[in-house]
């Protein structure tokens, strides 16, 4: 059963729009692409948890604090008296295995992975211990790209790779046991725990002032599009929305890249590029978002993440 679904983290939603709005450095697109990767490997392992046979309680993508530190979890299985904690890995290529990271035959080297489970495994235990609960915690390192290769791996290092997740959730199926009431109160705290409101600090510089402005589509990023009287048609690939949910959409990206100014029709008649009325704009925030203010005044409430320092 999925407890928690996977949601885009902000920080690849922030990197996306200011890739199609933006001149993004080298490094910086490089970084986009880098999230971009994580998160579809991350889908990827999603599918296997979704199609387990036997029961246990999924949790992806949790965002913890514990004892001032941020947690951050890929997926969890809660299964009687054990959690299985996944860290997902997108990586592509063949590596060599040292104890201090990955090395590519071009002298690429990337952290050990096992680095962020040893940070992450003490502070879940301690949390779930201050939960009320006593539960072993297992930690697997899950390379998820067929086409990764690790050569000179020691056998006792908790890594999965690909070709072994058919057979090892085979495994598991033998050995479930029943869910307890307990594994479904710890996968409600936990679940309730999540941070929703985190915002990164390290983003790229940007301003609204020299920004693109316009709406662009969800699927493709094309900001062509043709509209009938409550569509949007995407001219690129042919996505369709109604109106009123491209002026939500994009209501919701202007508050995520830009947290300190306010909501108002004005500026979001602006964000979209002149594109809708703003009485049609008012219309839509008025219908999904909480108002404040007077009539010349009013700004509304986007419920999206803040900046947590």
């Amino acid at each position: 059963m999925i407890i928690k679904k996977r949601t885009k983290p902000l920080m690849l939603q922030i990197l996306e729009s200011l890739n199609y709005r933006t001149v993004l450095s080298t490094s910086e697109k490089k970084d986009y692409y880098n999230h971009l990767k994580g998160y579809n490997g991350e889908l990827q392992f999603d599918n296997y948890l979704e199609k387990l046979q036997f029961d246990c309680l999924v949790i992806n993508d949790l965002l913890l604090k514990e004892r001032g530190k941020m947690v951050q979890i890929d997926a969890l299985i809660l299964m009687g008296d054990t959690i299985y904690l996944y860290e997902v890995k997108n990586y592509s290529g063949s590596y060599d295995y040292k104890e201090d990271g990955l090395y590519a035959q071009s002298d690429f080297v990337i952290t050990d992975p096992l680095t962020q489970i040893h940070n992450s495994q003490p502070l879940l235990y301690n949390l779930v211990r201050k939960l009320g609960h006593k539960m072993e915690i297992r930690s697997q390192v899950v390379f998820i790209d067929p086409n990764f290769y690790l050569y000179q791996l020691p056998r006792d290092k908790p890594f999965l790779f690909a070709h072994q997740l058919s057979r090892y959730f085979d495994y598991m199926k033998k050995k479930q046991t029943s869910i307890k009431q307990t594994n479904t109160r710890l996968a409600t705290q936990l679940s309730d725990l999540h941070i929703t409101n985190y915002r990164p600090s390290f983003l790229p510089e940007y301003d609204f002032s020299t920004i693109k402005k316009g709406t662009f589509c969800p699927k493709c990023f094309s900001f062509e599009y043709k509209n009938t009287r409550n569509n949007r048609l995407c001219s690129s690939c042919g996505h369709r929305e109604t109106i009123t949910e491209a002026i939500k959409r994009s209501s919701e990206e202007f508050h995520r890249l830009f947290p300190e100014l306010k909501v108002t029709k004005h500026l979001i008649y602006e964000w979209c590029g002149g594109m809708y009325s703003e009485q049609r704009i008012q219309r839509v925030l008025s219908s999904n978002y909480v108002s404040h203010g007077n009539y010349k005044s009013t700004y509304y409430e986007v419920n999206c993440p803040i900046l947590i320092k």
